[in-house]
């Protein structure tokens, strides 16, 4: 599994797309896409405590919800696994 891969190893690479679309051309080859993109390197650490976890929970839960600090129950907040980043570096790169 990833998870125990990461216990053992925990250097990372991770990738961002946005502003994805399709270019489109009548002749086959000339089909492209437009793109931005961000590659990033670090470690990976697992988030143990429980208010760590709430407040990457409300992170989460505000970007696709709208709102945060809900009630989390503790058993469901243990049984979820967050892992964190620490980047070392990154490199983007587009086409547009």
């Amino acid at each position: 599994m990833k998870i125990d891969i990461i216990h053992q190893n925990n250097n990372v690479c991770f990738e961002v797309d946005t502003n994805i679309e399709l270019v489109r051309s009548d002749q086959p080859c000339d089909n492209s896409m437009k793109y931005q993109s961000i590659i990033g390197f670090g470690k990976a650490f697992f988030i143990e405590s429980f208010l760590e976890k709430k407040q990457a929970l409300d992170i989460l839960m505000n970007k696709y919800i709208g709102k945060s600090n809900f009630e989390y129950l503790e058993k469901a907040v243990n049984n979820i696994c967050i892992i964190k980043i620490s980047i070392d570096s990154l490199t983007g790169k587009q086409s547009i």
